[in-house]
């Protein structure tokens, strides 16, 4: 037990200390250090005290004295994560004081590489993906600073609040939602250790090598005239230049004139050369890659002598519910398209019956029905409605068409739009990299996994914190088939959240022809 001597002599001391009596006896140099694993380091301990009977370093490892005024700590290959060295100094009123040395032993990490999460092959413009960057065997980890780049343009950093001194595997993570002008660009994640003035400058770094993305966006066309005046007998060139990625397939429908017709393709330099032309005509330039199809009308009108008469052509666009008619010497007049579908479009769950009537107004045809690959209908002749059902649809790129042929050898069609649903199997939601309690400050990663859920461009992932929305998450994808999808959340919760409960939602937001309220399926919660 501290005698009531020494009791009083060190709360003298102290308040020597704190009045400014007496400085403090014992002084490091340097008053802190920076050490990468397994390297050396020295620190010398120093006194101008006379009155004291010796000092020494009490540590795991370099532990030294006794009666010097200044005494050596060293150790030649530093490993101890949790070294805590002291310097002591023993007076002569038998009074011990001493200084803690603090000591940053660090590493840099094994392994730096980033990838996308849940993904591969070419993204699709305007669609969320994740990209992850996985750090391995770093510390500490409150000295690192995680950086995101995309070329030489820096995009996010990431810092963490982890007290721990030893090495640790960690994630860092990054939402993008990629155009098609970031086609081709290469993204890089960097591992960083800010470790303060007594640290290596500049900081230590290791960065991943560059993840190339290629990015895949539906057909657009580019700059070009919609209608083409040309002299009678003249040769003529149209435009349908378009760009996408895939590169789009063209194709030219209700060319009038295809035995004098030359298509060439340079590049997305896309014309239809004409030659001899002499008669007003409509071309039809359809270009389509795996994530849409667009259309446009190129009308050549051509400049003959009054008493030539030829056909007319309107320059007004075409409507879906109007087709243009062109007698020879007439001005145009449009005509009602004489198919109509009731219900115009279907929104179907995967399984159900479906039906729709197609019923024409028309006297002057052969005949109707449907193309289908399931419930299709033979030309039936002297009706003027034709019904397509199905009891038990399932396949997903079903595109019926209702057709008329009518007396003067034109069959007119018409395309039903079908949307077929599917609510997820599950929907489930976790922390990413990582589990027990979280730390206040420190960010974490809620992930949303939603399995075989159709159609993914109505899909529309709610993330809500107890009662409270936090952010929803759409998606581009053109495909119509089942699909898992994953949606994240990066949180980085307070002392107030504790016991919160976080969700997710898939709801299929199938617009006004679908079921109301949208189909929704919710994750269990997850208590925080």
């Amino acid at each position: 037990m501290i005698s009531l001597q020494r009791m009083l002599g060190l709360l003298m001391l102290m308040l020597m200390l704190l009045h400014g009596i007496v400085t403090f006896p014992l002084e490091l140099n340097p008053p802190r250090v920076v050490v990468r694993y397994g390297d050396s380091v020295s620190v010398n301990c120093s006194t101008s005290s006379t009155d004291h009977e010796g000092m020494g370093w009490e540590a795991t490892f370099g532990g030294s004295g006794f009666d010097v005024n200044v005494v050596t700590w060293t150790v030649y290959n530093l490993t101890d994560w949790t070294i805590e060295p002291k310097c002591y100094i023993t007076l002569i009123d038998g009074q011990q004081l001493s200084i803690v040395l603090p000591v940053i032993l660090y590493k840099t990490p094994d392994r730096v590489s980033i990838s996308v999460l849940s993904h591969s092959g070419p993204m699709v413009e305007g669609t969320q993906y994740q990209l992850q960057c996985d750090i391995q065997n770093i510390a500490p980890l409150q000295n690192l600073v995680v950086k995101w780049y995309k070329g030489n343009e820096p995009l996010d950093n990431v810092t963490y609040s982890s007290v721990s001194k030893r090495p640790e595997d960690v994630s860092a993570t990054l939402m993008i939602s990629p155009s098609r002008d970031d086609d081709g660009d290469q993204y890089r994640c960097r591992a960083e250790l800010d470790l303060g003035p007594e640290g290596p400058q500049p900081h230590p770094t290791v960065t991943s090598e560059p993840l190339s993305i290629t990015v895949h966006y539906a057909p657009e066309f580019l700059p070009g005239n919609d209608i083409v005046e040309v002299s009678a007998g003249s040769d003529v060139s149209l435009d349908c230049s378009a760009e996408g990625n895939p590169p789009p397939e063209l194709r030219w429908t209700n060319n009038t004139a295809e035995g004098n017709a030359n298509e060439i393709t340079v590049g997305r330099l896309r014309t239809l050369n004409i030659s001899r032309v002499t008669a007003n005509a409509t071309y039809n330039c359809t270009v389509t890659n795996s994530l849409g199809s667009i259309t446009k009308q190129i009308h050549v009108l051509v400049d003959v002598p009054p008493q030539q008469h030829p056909t007319m052509l309107s320059t007004a666009p075409s409507t879906p519910e109007t087709m243009t008619t062109l007698p020879g010497t007439a001005k145009p007049k449009l005509v009602t398209f004489p198919l109509e579908l009731n219900p115009p479009r279907v929104v179907v769950r995967y399984g159900d019956s479906v039906s729709v009537n197609c019923s024409t107004s028309s006297t002057d045809h052969d005949g109707m029905g449907w193309e289908a690959t399931f419930g299709g209908k033979r030309l039936e002749e002297h009706v003027n409605v034709v019904t397509w059902t199905v009891d038990n649809l399932t396949d997903w790129t079903i595109e019926p068409k209702c057709y008329i042929n009518l007396i003067d050898g034109e069959q007119p069609s018409k395309v039903l739009p079908v949307i077929l649903y599917k609510t997820p199997d599950s929907v489930s939601i976790s922390v990413l990299s990582h589990s027990g309690p979280m730390v206040e400050g420190t960010q974490y990663q809620l992930q949303c996994d939603i399995q075989n859920i159709a159609p993914l461009q109505n899909l529309v992932v709610k993330w809500n914190k107890g009662n409270e929305p936090l952010d929803n998450v759409t998606y581009s994808s053109v495909s119509k088939r089942p699909e898992d999808v994953s949606a994240t959340l990066m949180i980085s919760p307070s002392r107030d959240d504790d016991g919160d409960q976080y969700r997710c939602r898939a709801e299929l937001d199938l617009g006004p022809e679908g079921p109301q309220p949208h189909p929704t399926v919710t994750s269990e919660p997850l208590s925080i």
